[in-house]
């Protein structure tokens, strides 16, 4: 009985795993694509500036997100593996006014959405 225990665990620990892909901190795989946006504030002008940058060549593209094709109601795309998707989100103001955006990236087509706040869900549901 012993032989056939020590056998099984013998065998088992020849078993070649298959390659895993590279890991980010977070534990999944490293995405194509990372978003990152930050505001300029001053007393009269703000601004939100965001880049994408592809972590496979390195090349960096400035982010126009006004020009983003906006959200209209729930955002989901439907299954995906986790880390699909990433939200940036930051807050823009000047003495006057404040605004707040969020853009949601698919992090393997780089796919980009400007999110309309007043139109997804919210934690927990409201009443």
């Amino acid at each position: 009985m012993r032989a056939v225990v020590v056998a099984l665990l013998l065998a088992s620990g020849c078993r070649q795993e298959p390659a895993t892909p590279a890991v980010t901190s977070g534990g999944g795989a490293s995405p194509n694509y990372e978003l990152d946006c930050a505001s300029s504030d001053t007393a009269t002008a703000a601004q939100l500036y965001c880049v994408r940058t592809d972590t496979r060549t390195g090349d960096i593209l400035r982010v126009n997100h006004m020009a983003l094709p906006a959200s209209n109601g729930s955002t989901a795309a439907g299954n995906a593996p986790a880390g699909r998707f990433t939200t940036v989100c930051d807050a823009t103001s000047t003495d006057t006014r404040s605004d707040f955006y969020c853009v949601r990236m698919n992090t393997e087509s780089g796919e980009m959405l400007l999110v309309n706040l007043q139109k997804v869900g919210s934690l927990p549901p409201e009443g």
